[in-house]
This record gives structure tokens, C-alpha cells and sequence, in this order.
């Protein structure tokens, strides 16, 4: 039996998006047309939530350590909601709803964004 022992840390440093517009400040959003970019919901399609970001200030983050947020309780999961903000209790999938994991919280106001894969029920 042998075991694989990681060394890989997480940083500060996160994967930036440049040339977008559009979106709501400290939400999810996702690309909607040529560099422009729209509040993401859980009611999306699957595909269009294959690929989203977050944007805090002007900055699109699409991987990474992502602080500016208030009221977070740190080490609680994070998921997408209705209007593109961030929810502690994940959506129950339906047709028509996707629970979508968005990441990780490290303090009150840093969340480690890291998207899963769109579940649809």
C-alpha cells in the first residue's frame, strides 16, 4: 500500500478574468455575450454554469482565494443562489433548479472559490 503525501499549499494568489463587464458586485456571474457578463442563478441551464466567475470590485475571479465579502462563518460551504449571491444551504435540485458548489470559506470575508459541477435533480 502507499500513500500520496501533497505539499501543495493554497495561496493568496487567484486566476483573474481581464476585459469583462457587466455583473453584479460580490456575486456570481457567468458570460452571457462578447465580454460581458450577467448575474448567474441556479435556475440557469447546466452548460451555462460550467463556467462561472465571481466578481468583486471591477475584478472577475474565476479560481482562488477571493476576499471582500462580509458575514461569512468561516469553514461553512457556499453555493449559488437565485440572484447570483452566496448561500450557505444548498438549493435541492429539480428540473429546473441546479445546487451548484461554489466554494469554501476561510474567515468572515474570504471565500476560496473553487466551482463544482452543476447538479440537476
Amino acid at each position: 500500500m502507499s500513500f500520496y503525501t501533497s505539499t501543495q499549499a493554497t495561496t493568496q494568489i487567484a486566476q483573474t478574468v481581464p476585459n469583462l463587464s457587466g455583473g453584479t458586485n460580490g456575486r456570481v456571474v457567468r458570460v452571457s455575450a462578447d465580454n460581458i457578463c450577467v448575474d448567474a442563478s441556479y435556475n440557469n441551464t447546466a452548460s451555462q454554469l460550467n463556467a462561472v466567475l465571481i466578481k468583486q470590485g471591477d475584478v472577475y475571479y474565476s479560481s482562488g482565494i477571493v476576499s471582500g465579502f462580509t458575514g461569512l462563518t468561516p469553514g461553512s460551504s457556499y453555493f449559488l443562489a437565485s440572484d447570483g449571491s452566496l448561500t450557505a444551504t444548498p438549493p435541492t435540485p429539480t428540473s429546473s433548479v441546479r445546487s451548484l458548489f461554489i466554494g469554501f470559506s476561510v474567515n468572515s470575508t474570504s471565500i476560496i472559490f473553487r466551482p463544482g459541477i452543476p447538479i440537476t435533480g
